[in-house]
């Protein structure tokens, strides 16, 4: 680690007093600490308002970017960054840790898309339902149109894609209480359609009362159930009423963190793109721009709408 920047002096301190970095090398201007330590690589952990802008700043310098998600807050916005990084020739990768995390692999593993012991495999998957409520009464930076889309659901969208491959069709709905602080809606409610046949029923709430996430994959044979850290499989009955066998699954203890950041470093040293890169995010940036298309315009939105 060569430096630090950050514009809350509080913050700049306490990380000081982490990392034993020396004044000289702490900034409370990105472009400052870019033009005066010239380092290999930035972490972008900022609001999402300034990644695409600070991200095209530092990749313009020939820097790599691991940028805290979301990418962008608009499609747009995703798509001009992502051809630059391409004209610049650059290294641009986002921080989607999730796909990373060792419940999030179990599922990926009982769909047959990551390696991983005594998982049983779901046969034939035909429905996933996806449900995070989260409490977060206090809107913070997000307070442009669709920012839990952009900002969070663009967490659980990068996990579906790395589940089940390209999407087709969304249709959602986005709502909020009379009570709600946020000025937007926070809440989204969506049915997807992906290329393999998969149905998803997708909800995420910023104005719940209880933080909770429910995963359940359904398939020929049965069901991987995930209730916020645990994790189970059952088998599908063969009668009505019937209570089936239940397999308790041991969730791998996984660093994401450290796993993704050994994908970034194998990006720059050895060019391998991952699959959090700027390029591959693109598709979950088009999936959070579908789902917001399809709530303001109340209608089904497919892929090939947006090219």
């Amino acid at each position: 680690m060569v430096g630090l920047v950050d514009q809350d002096s509080g913050h700049l301190a306490h990380a000081r007093s982490v990392t034993g970095l020396d004044s000289d090398v702490c900034f409370a201007d990105p472009t400052k600490a870019m033009e005066r330590l010239r380092p290999e690589a930035i972490i972008l952990c900022t609001p999402t308002v300034t990644h695409a802008p600070w991200a095209r700043l530092a990749v313009g310098k020939g820097i790599a970017v691991l940028c805290e998600k979301g990418m962008a807050t608009c499609w747009q916005e995703a798509l001009n960054l992502v051809e630059f990084v391409r004209e610049q020739s650059g290294i641009f990768a986002v921080a989607q840790n999730y796909r990373y995390d060792g419940l999030y692999r179990l599922v990926a593993a009982s769909l047959g898309r990551a390696p991983l012991d005594q998982c049983p495999r779901i046969e034939e998957p035909y429905v996933i339902d996806y449900v995070q409520h989260r409490v977060r009464p206090i809107p913070g930076t997000l307070t442009y149109p669709f920012a839990s889309i952009w900002d969070m659901s663009c967490h659980h969208f990068d996990n579906l894609l790395s589940w089940l491959g390209p999407v087709e069709e969304v249709d959602a709905r986005a709502y909020g209480p009379a009570w709600s602080p946020y000025q937007h809606p926070s809440n989204t409610s969506a049915f997807m359609r992906f290329a393999n046949g998969v149905k998803v029923n997708y909800v995420h709430t910023h104005d719940a009362s209880h933080n909770s996430l429910r995963i359940e994959v359904h398939g020929k044979n049965g069901c991987l159930r995930v209730l916020d850290r645990t994790a189970e499989f059952r088998i599908r009955p063969s009668a009505n009423l019937v209570d089936s066998p239940v397999q308790t699954l041991r969730v791998p203890a996984e660093s994401a963190e450290e796993t993704m950041l050994l994908d970034f470093h194998a990006y720059i040293s050895v060019g391998v793109q991952p699959g959090i890169s700027g390029y591959q995010n693109l598709e979950t940036m088009a999936l959070c721009e579908m789902t917001v298309r399809s709530a303001r315009e109340g209608r089904p939105v497919r892929r090939q709408e947006l090219g």
